[in-house]
């Protein structure tokens, strides 16, 4: 009964947007370097027909990013296709580069101090390795009944004078198992991506969540573990 209120209140809770985003504390300085500029730094722009990769040059030399365009996105688009036509004034950078990629199925991903253009089911796709300390949510709980008390007789027909008694400690319960913390992360989180995604796994032993997902998901894995710990 209590795993079953538990899923209900966390059910509920999860119609809410989750947030995919990392925060910024979790960010090696190089990649907040990044997030920074392209939050923050405004540029103007005017290409016609430009060459993709002279455009992406100039955003380069204007911001300082180490920006690079992958090989796979020429094996994906011809020439032509990748041309730019955009006229922008005093444009957040985050805001021209969504611009510049988002009719391309292009995305950018940050990887070792570069941010990355890449094919957008590609950015999709990529995963990392993480792990995730569960152990509090499986320790066990004394129930609040208590010691089960059963007075004795010595003798042993049961007759005569009660002079002792036996306790017994019932095995303390769980209050959320370890198949429960795996079944709700996949049903909650990843859409379909834990079945069409072959990079994706998960594993929990030892008290250890151990999750190769992309960066939205593990955001969402992340969400639904505060729930957890806040209807535990």
């Amino acid at each position: 009964m209590k795993n079953a209120t538990l899923t209900l209140g966390i059910l509920a809770s999860l119609a809410a947007p989750l947030l995919a985003q990392e925060s910024t504390d979790e960010l090696d300085p190089r990649k907040l370097e990044v997030v920074n500029k392209l939050n923050t730094m405004r540029v103007s722009v005017d290409f016609t027909a430009t060459p993709f990769e002279d455009a992406v040059a100039f955003l380069r030399d204007f911001s300082g990013l180490n920006i690079v365009v992958s090989g796979d996105v020429a094996q994906k688009h011809s020439a032509d296709e990748l041309k730019i036509t955009l006229k922008v004034k005093d444009l957040l950078l985050k805001s021209t580069l969504k611009l510049m990629l988002s009719g391309r199925d292009l995305a950018g991903v940050y990887k070792d101090g570069v941010l990355l253009i890449v094919p957008k089911d590609k950015a999709n796709s990529a995963v990392n390795l993480q792990l995730y300390d569960v152990r509090d949510l499986l320790v066990k709980i004394q129930d609040f009944p208590g010691p089960k008390v059963e007075l004795v007789s010595p003798s042993a027909g049961g007759g005569g004078p009660l002079t002792g008694a036996t306790f017994t400690l019932e095995e303390p319960k769980s209050t959320i198992t370890e198949e429960f913390i795996v079944e709700m992360i996949k049903t909650n989180t990843g859409d379909r991506s834990w079945d069409e995604n072959a990079g994706a796994s998960m594993n929990l032993a030892n008290g250890v969540l151990i999750v190769s997902q992309t960066r939205k998901v593990h955001g969402e894995i992340k969400h639904l573990i505060n729930l957890l710990r806040q209807f535990k």
